[in-house]
């Protein structure tokens, strides 16, 4: 079989899910990793794997692949098909689990990320040397973006909407695990893999008292914590650091998020 190299950074949400998908499947991989807080995914080296400097990317029998669920679909079929349930009905659903982790909530964990983990880091880092981090960013007009955003103020009602939407997420996940084991399937499937990235990112907001309102969710989510292979996508502590979010002001966000119904509509699956 053709070396499977991964470009990734660790605190990647849809890194993870590549990952995961790679140690579900027993797969041997060779980590190349994108150090984002030094902006190597732009440096034209990245460029040239990857045009839009995004992870992950993966290279495998000399071409490179890239969009975190269609490399999770190459990776089962280098593995003969498994993690993709029998029945077409549900190898359809568990692409629709992915689908929906890719456009709805992956989407919806970045402003919680970056108001309440990158701006925590950030203020964290002194100024001089925050300032010669941040000019090797090669592209001027995307530098000043980031540099604004990153010193503007936390964008509380960002957030709450996101927080709101995780719930409504939960609740999609609640109605499908009344009808079965796994998102998908009553087998483990793709669709859990890619919603075991959202798990691990609730985890690092501080998050994860959402679950105890949907408990099928939450038991989900603990089946998924204790995989082994949800311990590898994670990867090595001292590459993934404290994320520093301020409990207390989570507390208080989800407080208020609590205080309006779920406003996203959603078909059940």
């Amino acid at each position: 079989m053709s070396e499977i190299e991964l470009f990734h950074e660790w605190g990647s949400v849809q890194s993870f899910k590549v990952r995961m998908c790679l140690a579900e499947l027993d797969l041997p991989w060779t980590s190349r990793r994108i150090d984002l807080s030094r902006f190597d995914n732009l440096t034209p080296a990245y460029l040239t794997v990857h045009p839009k400097g995004l992870v992950p990317a993966l290279r495998w029998n000399g071409e490179v692949f890239v969009e975190s669920s269609d490399i999770n679909e190459l990776l089962v079929d280098i593995a003969g098909g498994r993690l993709l349930p029998s029945s077409i009905g549900e190898r359809a659903r568990a692409r629709s689990w992915a689908r929906f982790e890719d456009e709805v909530v992956h989407p919806a964990i970045r402003p919680p990320t970056f108001n309440l983990i990158l701006k925590a880091r950030v203020a964290k880092i002194a100024p001089a040397a925050f300032a010669e981090m941040i000019s090797r960013h090669p592209l001027p007009a995307r530098r000043d973006a980031y540099l604004a955003a990153a010193h503007a103020p936390f964008d509380h009602a960002a957030v709450v909407t996101s927080i709101r939407t995780f719930r409504d997420v939960m609740a999609m996940m609640e109605r499908a695990l009344a009808e079965r084991h796994w998102l998908a399937a009553d087998s483990f499937s793709l669709a859990d893999v890619a919603m075991a990235a959202f798990v691990d990112r609730l985890d690092r907001l501080a998050m994860p008292a959402l679950l105890a309102a949907f408990p099928r969710t939450s038991d989900w989510a603990t089946r998924i914590r204790a995989l082994k292979s949800f311990a590898e996508a994670q990867g090595p502590d001292n590459a993934r650091p404290d994320p520093l979010v301020n409990t207390a002001v989570v507390a208080t966000l989800i407080a208020e998020a609590h205080g309006q119904a779920p406003t996203l509509e959603m078909e059940r699956f």
